[in-house]
């Protein structure tokens, strides 16, 4: 699967904002930035995306709860590609470009079967994350 654009549509510090990820062939794309500049909430949003916004989620300090909306334009390896909006919510979360709801087994095709764990520790990688792999590098260098 490929991420072609990501829609902060009301999430977290983001209004209407898209990154676009169509450029490039490698399939890597690094989002970086300023400190407080939302890299953070960027990635949680990323999360919820794919597998639901958390009920009690920190990210809702400038749109109400019922606002909440992340979109992303995905594409498969058979160039199957799909537009896909989740919605804060209990049920029928997953919404279709017109906002009609979708089973969570539309999205899960594009996942692969990939678990939220598995993904958080490959594909989400923060500064935390990478300060701590760097200590755990260090200690076992030490120890080798």
């Amino acid at each position: 699967m490929k991420i072609l654009s990501f829609d902060l549509q009301a999430y977290g510090p983001f209004t209407g904002r898209t990154l676009d990820f169509t450029r490039g062939d490698h399939g890597l794309h690094l989002v970086y930035g300023p400190n407080e500049a939302g890299k953070s909430a960027a990635l949680r949003a990323l999360i919820a995306f794919f597998y639901g916004i958390h009920p009690k989620t920190p990210d809702n300090f400038v749109h109400d709860y019922d606002a909440l909306r992340i979109g992303a334009r995905l594409k498969l390896s058979d160039g199957t590609e799909r537009f896909f909006i989740r919605r804060k919510g209990s049920k029928n979360t997953l919404l279709d470009e017109s906002g009609h709801a979708l089973s969570e087994g539309e999205l899960a095709r594009f996942l692969d079967g990939v678990s939220q764990d598995v993904f958080t520790r490959m594909y989400g990688i923060d500064s935390s994350s990478l300060v701590e792999g760097g200590k755990k590098l260090a200690a076992e260098e030490k120890e080798a």
